[in-house]
């Protein structure tokens, strides 16, 4: 057994894209499609693992698991790979990131002198203050170690803050990048209840800067969060995107019947 890395803050977060081999299928062992069932259960009692069928020609099978341990994200990637339904899989593509808390959250004692200057003092103050900081700290430990809720839609794209010229995210001061983050926040909180968003730090170790990956039950809401929110200042001028990829939430059962890996069974 390999030693767990554990990051510092946060947990690791890895998307895995595969696509069938339709042409290697008929040549698949017996019992390959169960081994990929076996092998999805499994791993779905060790950590959060998110299985779905991917839509569109970028892949077949969309899988999203959370871990503290990045040696278990490794291992699940192995496992998948040595599956005996490996000849007619292909990992075509990958993405890792790490959970992360929000830079642009007041911090306790900020929240007091705002408090006090709009004249609220003495126990009232304090009550606010404590108030303030237990929601704060419920939030960020679900952002830190979210718990991903089984809706049927997932949605998945990386994006990067832009920098060229006078739409550089990064020469803008804290404030001004905390005021069109909070703009951001504010229309994505009105798709409360249709669309959870978990948003994650990929900087120096994937290719774009955040992973953003989109829980819903309905794929028009996807589309009208993803529509909505373009309209922000800080997506309007300082954000680029990634592609995207949706899936369909499924058992492992039913994945690998919906992908067309259990023509051998």
């Amino acid at each position: 057994m390999l030693e767990p890395l554990v990051p510092g803050t946060g947990w690791g977060v890895l998307h895995l894209l595969l696509r069938v081999d339709h042409a290697a299928v008929p040549g698949l062992p017996d019992g390959a499609a169960k081994d990929v069932v076996a092998t999805l259960e499994r791993w779905q009692g060790e950590l959060q693992l998110h299985p779905f069928t991917a839509l569109g020609h970028k892949g077949d099978i969309l899988l999203m698991a959370l871990s503290e341990d990045l040696s278990r994200l490794r291992a699940l990637q192995t496992d998948i790979a040595s599956t005996a339904a490996a000849p007619a899989l292909r990992l075509v593509d990958s993405y890792l990131s790490l959970t992360e808390g929000s830079e642009y959250t007041d911090t306790p004692e900020r929240y007091r002198e705002e408090m006090a200057a709009k004249g609220v003092t003495g126990e009232d103050l304090d009550r606010r203050v404590a108030q303030f900081a237990e929601r704060m700290e419920r939030y960020t430990e679900d952002k830190l170690h979210p718990q991903m809720p089984e809706w049927e839609l997932v949605c998945f794209y990386p994006m990067s803050h832009r920098r060229e010229g006078d739409d550089n995210w990064y020469a803008l001061d804290y404030e001004e990048r905390k005021r069109l983050m909070g703009e951001h926040g504010r229309s994505g909180r009105a798709f409360t209840g249709r669309v959870l968003q978990l948003v994650t730090a990929s900087t120096g170790l994937d290719d774009w800067e955040y992973g953003v990956t989109l829980f819903a039950h309905d794929l028009a809401d996807v589309k009208e969060i993803v529509y909505t929110m373009r309209y922000d200042e800080a997506s309007v001028r300082y954000a680029e995107f990634g592609p995207f990829v949706i899936g369909l939430r499924r058992s492992p059962a039913d994945l690998v019947t919906e992908v067309g890996l259990d023509r051998r069974r």
